[in-house]
């Protein structure tokens, strides 16, 4: 009865009733575990395995060369995290979850993005030096060195397309015209605005080892293939294509990881290849303003302190400022989850 009551519990507690459900903290006690055995089942090709229908264990364990034992464990956890179903004797099968997004080839994958997120980990572990003294991470460079990356710059490509397509529609940006998508990605934007109007023919620029992720987008789509070039550039001082040439011009996803002095550069740049009266695109994760959806751009904003440099999320009133000091007179604000359209016309 002494210990009992020397240690109590939460009941007899006279302050239990009053005390905040620590459940949510306890989550994210284990929550860089949870991110190591998704990372880890992708690193084995468990979802691809499973891809073809439900094994038991000791098969799956056989082809993976895995011990069946730390297998079954891992995927035990794979079950707790939804991404899995089944047991060790009747076999494992993929749960709709990770069929649709973690299966390598097919439309939804997002393996490569999911990949290129967890490389992080060693970054994150410096967090509290960071924050301790402000040094930077600089695992993402300048945007010559997006190649390297391409899970985070093209890996996403199945969730980037729709929230292209919806804000181009919002934007009513017809007609296209002649197209320069300077940041192509996995090339959504250019595909949205073809799509929007059957007349527009794009021009899609980036590295090279993200142009051709996006020129397998551009053959998958009907509505946009046979009306794309892509010519491959490195985001140096020289502008690849002469002043006025274009009629609508695409900076997406960029400027967050550049930070504002190169973000500003690059601006000025799409601005003076577009011909007078032609509209600039600028996409990008932003801050939210006043009464903003409470979606996780906090967290974005502190990995972008400890993987890059100079990076970090920006106001949109600093982004309009910027195309206005390039020329240009800003237009339309959309926003659509994550993402900030901003508009702007060459005067």
């Amino acid at each position: 009865m002494a210990s009992a009551g020397a240690h109590g519990t939460d009941a007899a507690h006279p302050d239990a009733g009053r005390r905040p459900d620590p459940g949510p903290l306890l989550a994210l006690n284990f929550g860089f575990a949870r991110a190591r055995v998704l990372g880890t089942a992708v690193e084995l090709g468990v979802f691809t395995e499973l891809a073809g229908g439900p094994r038991p264990d000791g098969e799956l364990a056989s082809v993976l060369d895995c011990d069946t034992g730390a297998l079954t464990r891992l995927l035990n956890a794979l079950a707790d995290l939804d991404l899995v179903a089944g047991d060790e004797a009747i076999g494992r099968r993929l749960t709709p979850l990770a069929a649709e997004y973690l299966v390598p080839g097919r439309p939804g994958d997002l393996g490569d993005h999911f990949t290129e997120v967890l490389d992080q980990w060693d970054n994150w572990a410096r967090l509290t030096d960071a924050v301790r003294t402000g040094v930077r991470g600089s695992r993402l460079g300048p945007p010559g060195e997006r190649g390297r990356h391409p899970g985070m710059f093209a890996g996403a490509f199945p969730l980037a397309a729709p929230v292209a397509a919806a804000v181009v529609a919002d934007l009513g940006l017809r007609p296209a015209g002649r197209v320069l998508d300077y940041t192509a990605g996995s090339g959504e934007w250019g595909i949205a605005l073809a799509a929007a109007d059957p007349a527009a023919e794009v021009t899609a620029h980036d590295v090279p080892g993200l142009l051709e992720v996006a020129r397998r987008h551009v053959s998958k789509s009907p509505a946009a293939a046979g009306r794309f070039r892509f010519v491959p550039g490195d985001f140096g001082p020289r502008q690849p294509f002469p002043d006025g040439t274009f009629d609508t011009v695409v900076m997406a996803h960029a400027g967050r990881f550049a930070g504002p002095r190169e973000t500003a550069r690059m601006i000025d740049g799409c601005a003076r290849m577009l011909r007078p009266g032609g509209t600039l695109l600028f996409a990008d994760i932003m801050r939210a303003g006043p009464g903003g959806p409470p979606l996780p751009r906090a967290m974005l904003d502190l990995s972008l302190l400890v993987n890059t440099p100079h990076g970090g999320l920006r106001d949109p009133a600093d982004c309009r400022a910027a195309m206005e000091q390039s020329g240009l007179v800003p237009k339309q604000t959309v926003t659509r989850g994550l993402v900030t359209a901003l508009t702007g016309q060459r005067r």
